[in-house]
């Protein structure tokens, strides 16, 4: 119990960190796919058949992500269960359709009143409802909205509230290139736990993505949280004031992923706001740094990953992608379709 507790202290501080602390609903900036995770955490510029991206930007849904069914299941630190559901829709040529959903559990508490006096156990959940629309405008450019639902309970107390992430993606074809930027969790609160309004966890982030030409490699960089420059611990584990070098790269998150597009994928990644914040002096952790990797059979896509966090805690990330068109049609899809 007092483990649970810990990490529900670590998780709600760590992504708040930098927020005034008024912040809600944190949990929707949470990494939701394994692809994602092991790209570093932050990966969202990724425009092909991965319907889990567009949940991060709704522009990168596309004409390789229709009929694709992402399901994802994160066995978080102290037992805290993280699950996520995407799928696509091409409605014609130039317009897109999607829904997501997302919930997590936080488990079971024991509950005591200010003088130490138990008043039974509770639990803590969170969930969202999104629903995504995008549009191509050109052969270069795809723009994206996605309106979400946003509901949380703690105990006796619950809250919702209503939200919107706004997206653009620069694709070029030929140069094997995307350019992503999201706006995302702009809204309000409905009702609030008690009586007092909160922030929204408003994010926004910048990312690129380029796939090398002679080798079967796809490198990404992003830029996240750029709604606030500072977001960095105020000092390092050193017990020094953190630089402003610090406060830049904390901002960066790198990715690779080896035969992209292929039946096999191998991913690499690393996070620096992570890998700084939660390294320990004169210990080699690896904290920040992800892994994983994808497999296909057939119609559906399995994929995993695992993502370092401090000494003796860390998260596996377990998902799987099933092309519906595929299922569906069996062989006449694989003749036409061979690489999906």
């Amino acid at each position: 119990m007092t483990k649970k507790l810990g990490f529900l202290f670590f998780l709600l501080t760590t992504l708040a960190l930098g927020q005034d602390g008024t912040r809600v609903y944190e949990f929707v900036n949470i990494t939701t796919s394994p692809r994602q995770a092991a790209l570093g955490g932050n990966v969202q510029s990724a425009w092909d058949n991965d319907p889990n991206m567009s949940y991060w930007n709704p522009a990168l849904m596309s004409e390789s992500s229709h009929g694709q069914l992402g399901i994802n299941y994160i066995n978080y630190l102290a037992d805290v269960n993280f699950g996520t559901i995407s799928a696509v829709y091409q409605y014609d040529d130039d317009e897109f359709f999607s829904i997501h959903g997302q919930y997590v559990d936080y488990g079971d508490f024991r509950g005591f009143d200010e003088n130490d006096n138990p008043t039974g156990d509770f639990s803590a959940k969170d969930a969202a409802i999104v629903v995504g629309y995008a549009r191509n405008l050109s052969d270069f450019f795809t723009v994206g909205i996605n309106a979400k639902y946003i509901n949380s309970r703690i105990e006796s107390y619950t809250s919702h509230a209503i939200a919107a992430d706004l997206g653009i993606v620069f694709h070029d074809i030929d140069y094997n290139t995307n350019v992503a930027l999201s706006v995302r969790n702009i809204g309000a609160q409905l009702k609030t736990y008690h009586g007092t309004y909160e922030k929204m966890p408003l994010q926004i982030n910048l990312g690129i993505s380029h796939r090398l030409e002679y080798v079967p490699l796809e490198l990404s960089m992003t830029l996240h949280d750029l709604q606030k420059f500072d977001i960095s611990m105020p000092y390092n584990e050193n017990g020094q004031e953190t630089g402003f070098g610090r406060k830049v790269i904390d901002h960066v998150s790198l990715g690779a992923e080896l035969f992209p597009g292929r039946g096999f994928n191998i991913r690499l990644g690393y996070n620096f706001k992570r890998g700084n914040e939660l390294k320990l002096e004169d210990q080699r952790t690896f904290a920040g740094l992800t892994y994983g990797f994808g497999i296909r059979i057939n119609s559906f896509r399995f994929e995993f990953a695992h993502a370092n966090y401090y000494k003796g805690s860390n998260s596996n990330h377990f998902g799987m992608i099933i092309n519906l068109d595929r299922l569906i049609q069996g062989r006449n899809y694989w003749r036409s379709n061979p690489y999906y």
